[in-house]
């Protein structure tokens, strides 16, 4: 993985840590302000409601992440997709980020997760995601 893979990994990964979430600073810094979430429910957020759902995480979230790959868009726009695994409800979905840099900074501007069967997707390969 190049460093910026890697370094969007690892932003990805800070939204299930609570101490990360716990800082509206980390927050605010992450999110677009046109941020818009299609969760997995069904439901739709706006960057408003991430930051009140973030900010009330008590503990840190099991989530696991399989299959990681990052797809430059344009200069300045890049879309990642991957399979997460939450480990304490034992679901599986399917999510992709559109992150765009703004201000010398990688900002989350459009996230989705989609419920999955962990038996219909593979762990070890990424063929879902190109």
């Amino acid at each position: 993985m190049t460093l910026l893979e890697n370094t969007l990994l690892q932003y990805e990964k800070d939204f299930f840590n609570a101490d990360f979430c716990r800082n509206i600073n980390n927050i605010e810094s992450r999110l677009c302000f046109d941020f818009c979430e299609y969760g997995k429910s069904g439901a739709i957020y706006n960057r408003s409601d991430m930051i009140g759902f973030l900010l009330n995480a008590r503990e840190n979230r099991d989530i696991a992440i399989y299959n990681f790959s990052a797809v430059k868009l344009s200069g300045k726009v890049i879309i990642v997709h991957y399979l997460s695994h939450d480990k304490s409800a034992n679901q599986y979905a399917l999510r992709t980020s559109i992150w765009k840099h703004e201000n010398d900074n990688w900002k989350m501007f459009f996230h989705q997760g989609t419920s999955c069967d962990r038996k219909n997707i593979s762990a070890e390969g990424n063929s879902w995601a190109k």
